[in-house]
């Protein structure tokens, strides 16, 4: 780089003898060794990653990418949830695409504070007569845009602040939604297993009522009728097979990877109890607070500030200096002195331009205040609906499904010994099956409700905050 601006400064020096503008042109050209080196922000955004996801590796494109053996290899063992999420955050394809627009807007940032070229203009005339050459030339740049760019620099930082604060944010989305994709799979796999012990309890029954029917004890009816649960059985093993395949590739399109992950193994299960609820405006508070995305719309915001007052100077309209050097036909001698232009803001004084800028901030800071209500209804709904989570699977885990396997053993036991009808065991063993069912569904509605909520807080740990 020294070299080309070697080079560079030479050329400008060998004009400058021409023309006798060396300062000037040194001054112009200085900002030819500018260059776009986006990794402070690569950084700021790691570390925000960091804070809000808890997670100490995430994408650099600095840095070499997971292969697909060390994926394989990984998957191979089992999938952890934390394996997910460290694989999620290096090698989600959607979030590493979107991780390039903090270079864009890096490399528009550096631009904005770059001068625009000057511009210089020759005129050679020959005479008529014969006799030596007229030759005329003049140097000019914009002198307004001195005034113009701290505006349109502050204008374009902004935008690059706002830029590595969603990209931030765009990270904690994506650990929340592989979390999400990971206990729905670990449910659907837990409900493979529940059907499939659903069939061979349906089976059981079957099989009592067979038995019972050879004894004398049962008719024909009652081993048709004992054989619905069966049928019934089979039919949701296959849908939740069916669904677990689907939850399956879901969670691998979070990982980015191709390969068929169905027989992959989760190594962790759903969590057994809700977390504990904490209190909803202390949260609000807190998310109001820290959300990152709502802090990248306060800084578009403060971006359009500044191009509003950016549009209200471009109302002056353009002056532009500079040198200018003549050398006359015959034998006069070289005129030199200062070139100067204006344009004069007569019949376009910039007013839709300076409405344009105030109409796009007052939309940007109308939007942000839609988006701050948003977020605190948001936070209180995933409050509510840990608290019924939580709530519903505690009476289910301790009430309803003990009392509906009780139920099942007194039916049985009834129905063998001639004191209970079928439909009574029928209705009964409906109910554990529907019990086991609907236990493993609150455990992941459980485990979904606190994952939404630390997404839609932007903490880490909903424990940060006192609970109720």
């Amino acid at each position: 780089m020294s070299g080309s601006t070697e080079t560079r400064q030479s050329g400008g020096c060998a004009l400058g003898r021409r023309l006798r503008v060396a300062p000037i042109l040194v001054v112009l050209f200085a900002g030819a060794c500018v260059q776009v080196q986006p990794q402070p922000d690569y950084d700021r955004a790691h570390e925000l990653m960091r804070q809000t996801t808890g997670r100490s590796e995430v994408y650099d494109p600095s840095v070499a990418p997971l292969t697909p053996e060390a994926i394989a290899t990984t998957l191979a063992a089992g999938l952890s949830l934390d394996e997910a999420l460290r694989i999620s955050l290096l090698n989600n394809r959607e979030l590493q695409a979107e991780f390039y627009e903090i270079g864009i807007a890096h490399a528009e940032w550096v631009q904005s504070g770059l001068l625009s070229n000057p511009s210089l203009d020759v005129l050679l005339r020959f005479p008529a007569g014969g006799g030596r050459s007229g030759l005329e030339g003049s140097l000019v740049t914009d002198l307004l845009e001195l005034w113009r760019l701290p505006l349109r620099e502050q204008a374009a930082r902004h935008d690059l602040d706002a830029t590595v604060l969603r990209i931030a944010r765009r990270a904690a989305e994506q650990v929340a939604k592989t979390r999400l994709a990971y206990f729905h799979a670990a449910a659907t796999e837990e409900l493979v297993r529940v059907d499939d012990e659903n069939v061979a309890l349906a089976r059981r029954s079957f099989q009592s009522v067979t038995d019972l029917r050879e004894a004398g004890s049962a008719d024909d009816l009652d081993q048709a009728v004992a054989a619905g649960p069966v049928l019934d059985a089979r039919i949701a093993l296959e849908s939740a097979r069916l669904e677990a395949g689907d939850a399956r590739r879901d969670l691998a399109r979070e990982l980015s990877v191709q390969s068929d992950v169905g027989a992959v193994r989760l190594l962790d299960v759903l969590p057994d109890v809700a977390p504990a609820v904490p209190d909803a405006e202390a949260m609000v508070r807190a998310a109001l607070a820290g959300r990152l995305d709502l802090r990248a719309m306060q800084k578009a915001v403060e971006a359009a500030e500044a191009r509003l007052d950016l549009e209200s100077r471009a109302a002056w309209g353009d002056v532009s200096g500079g040198f200018s050097a003549e050398r006359p036909a015959g034998e006069g001698a070289t005129i030199r002195g200062p070139a100067l232009g204006l344009t004069l803001p007569i019949f376009d004084q910039n007013q839709a331009g300076v409405a344009k800028a105030r109409f796009e901030r007052d939309r940007l800071q109308r939007s942000y205040e839609a988006a701050r209500v948003e977020v605190a209804q948001d936070v209180r709904s995933a409050i509510d609906r840990l608290r019924a989570a939580g709530t519903t699977l505690a009476i289910l885990t301790s009430e309803l499904f003990p009392q509906a396997e009780r139920a099942l053993s007194l039916a049985q036991t009834s129905y063998s010994e001639g004191r209970a009808t079928l439909v009574v065991l029928i209705e009964a063993q409906r109910r554990v099956l529907d019990a086991r069912r609907d236990r493993t569904r609150l455990r992941e509605a459980a485990a979904i409700a606190a994952a939404e909520l630390e997404l839609t807080t932007g903490l880490r740990a909903h424990g940060q905050v006192p609970a109720q």
